[in-house]
C-alpha cells in the first residue's frame, strides 16, 4: 500500500469509507454509550447514585411520620400521623450530531497506521475519534450535575437538558419545603479562610440526629475546601501531630462525615450533607434508543450521532437525609435577604473577663477594696451581687457598699454582641462583723 502522503482524496476515500466508520462505531457501541459515566466516575459518580434503567420516569416515596410509647393506658389510641410525599426522577432525551471530515486525520501521523496496511476505522484513529466525541458528552453532563443545569426544551446545550441539585434545590426552598424551620435549612452566611473550620463544624451540629449517625458526604466545591485547610492550618498549624493538612473528613464527625470536594461545584452557593443513595443520576444507557452512530449525509462528510436519556433528582429532602447550607464567599452580609426566615450562623470571638484577686476580704465599718474587672479586648462590663444581704455593688463602676457579715460572689458580666460571645468572671468577697 502506498504511503498515506502519496494517496489521492479518492483512493481514501476507497480504502476508509462511511461504512466501515458506522461498523467501527456498532463494534465500541457500549464503550461510546458508557464514555460519559467513564469520564466522570473518579469524582461525581464516587458521591452519586447513578441509576442506568430509566427510561422515562421512576417515583420515590418520601414517607413522613412518628410512633412511640407511653404509659399504659386504655385511652392511649388516636389517628397516625404521617405524610406521604412522592418524589419523581424523570430523564428526557438528549441528542447530538456533529459532522466531520475524516480526511485530515490521513494527513496526521495517526494516518501511517494505513501504511502499516491497519484499517483506520478498526483500530485505533477510529476508536480515538469516537471516544473524543463521547467523552466530550460525558464533561458537558458532569458540568451540570450540581450547577448550572436549568431544563429547557427550547436550549441547545447540555445545560439545557435537565435541572442540576442546585436548581432542585432553589425549586424547593422557594416552594418552602427546604426551610429553617424543618430543619432541613440553614443560612451559613460568609465563609473565607478565617471562619471556615467553626462555620462548617457548626454546620454538621446543626443536622438533625439522625442525619449525624449515619455516613455522610458534605459536598463542596474547592473553594470552599481551601477556606476550610487554610483555616484549619492557621489554627492547628503550630501542633506537632498536624504534619498535613488534606482532610478527607470534618473535624469533630467522629470520621462520619467526608467532605467531598467536586470541582463541577464551583460556583455553588449551597453546601449539601447527605448520603450518596440521596443523589441520584438516571439514564438508561443501553436502552435500544440510546445510539452511537456515525452516518454520511452529504459528501465527504461523515456525521457523529449521539442519542441518551439523563435526568436528576433529590430522592429525600426531609431533615433525616438532608440539610442544605446557604452561604456566600464574597458578599460580607451574612444574610441579604431578612425576610427568609433562615436560621444564619455567625462565627463569634471570645471575650477574656477577669479580677486581680479571686478572694477579697472587707470588715464591717471600713472602707472596702472594689476590684475592675479586666476584659480582652475592651467591652464594657455589668457587676453584681450574688447576697445584697452582705453587699451591693455599682453595676456600672463596681464600687462595693457592704451591708453585713457574710459571703458574697461579685459578677462582672459581658451579654455579648453581634460579634463576641457572652463571657463573665466572679471573686468571693467575705465580709466580717465590725470588732
Amino acid at each position: 500500500m502506498a504511503r498515506v502522503e502519496f494517496l489521492t482524496p479518492d483512493e481514501m476515500a476507497e480504502v476508509i469509507t462511511p461504512e466501515l466508520l458506522r461498523e467501527s462505531a456498532q463494534q465500541i457501541r457500549r464503550e461510546l454509550l458508557t464514555m460519559p459515566f467513564q469520564v466522570f466516575q473518579d469524582q461525581t459518580a464516587k458521591f452519586v447514585t447513578v441509576l442506568p434503567g430509566v427510561r422515562n420516569q421512576v417515583m420515590f416515596n418520601e414517607l413522613d411520620g412518628d410512633a412511640e410509647l407511653a404509659p399504659y393506658s386504655i385511652n392511649n389510641h388516636d389517628t397516625a400521623d404521617y405524610k406521604i410525599t412522592g418524589r419523581i426522577l424523570e430523564v428526557f432525551p438528549g441528542n447530538c450530531a456533529k459532522d466531520f471530515d475524516p480526511m485530515p486525520l490521513f494527513h496526521s501521523i495517526y494516518g501511517e497506521s494505513l501504511a502499516l496496511g491497519q484499517a483506520l476505522t478498526k483500530h485505533q484513529i477510529a476508536r480515538k475519534l469516537l471516544v473524543l466525541f463521547a467523552a466530550k458528552i460525558g464533561k458537558h453532563i458532569n458540568d451540570v450535575v450540581f450547577v448550572g443545569g436549568v431544563r429547557n426544551v427550547q436550549g441547545k446545550r447540555t445545560k439545557d437538558l435537565f435541572d442540576s441539585f442546585d436548581t432542585i434545590i432553589g425549586k424547593e426552598i422557594t416552594e418552602g419545603n427546604i426551610v429553617a424551620a424543618k430543619n432541613n435549612y440553614i443560612n451559613l452566611g460568609k465563609i473565607d479562610k478565617t471562619n471556615a473550620t467553626e462555620v462548617l463544624k457548626e454546620y454538621y451540629r446543626s443536622c438533625d440526629p439522625e442525619l449525624k449517625k449515619q455516613k455522610t458526604f458534605m459536598y463542596m466545591s474547592q473553594e470552599v475546601y481551601d477556606c476550610y485547610v487554610d483555616d484549619y492550618q492557621a489554627r492547628h498549624g503550630s501542633l506537632q501531630y498536624n504534619t498535613s493538612f488534606d482532610k478527607e473528613f470534618l473535624e469533630g464527625s467522629r470520621g462520619k462525615c467526608q467532605l467531598a470536594v467536586l470541582d463541577n461545584m464551583s460556583g455553588s452557593k449551597f453546601l449539601k450533607i447527605s448520603t450518596k443513595p440521596n443523589f441520584l443520576l438516571g439514564t438508561d444507557i443501553m436502552n435500544q434508543q440510546n445510539k452511537a452512530n456515525v452516518g454520511k449525509y452529504s459528501s465527504w462528510v461523515c456525521t457523529f450521532e449521539y442519542a441518551g436519556v439523563y435526568g436528576e433528582q433529590i430522592r429525600c429532602i426531609n431533615k433525616e437525609l438532608l440539610k442544605v447550607g446557604e452561604f456566600s464567599l464574597e458578599s460580607d452580609e451574612p444574610d441579604s435577604d431578612p425576610d427568609d426566615g433562615g436560621e444564619t450562623i455567625v462565627v463569634k470571638t471570645d471575650v477574656a473577663v477577669s479580677f486581680d484577686n479571686a478572694v477579697v476580704t472587707a470588715t464591717m465599718g471600713e472602707e472596702p477594696t472594689s476590684q475592675t474587672a479586666t476584659t480582652e479586648p475592651s467591652v464594657a462590663v455589668t457587676y453584681s451581687s450574688s447576697d445584697e444581704s452582705v453587699a451591693t455593688v455599682d453595676a456600672q463602676t463596681g464600687a462595693l457598699t457592704l451591708v453585713g457579715a457574710g459571703t458574697t460572689l461579685i459578677t462582672a458580666s459581658y451579654a455579648g454582641d453581634t460579634t463576641h460571645n457572652a463571657a463573665s468572671a466572679s471573686y468571693a468577697l467575705t465580709v466580717s462583723a465590725q470588732g
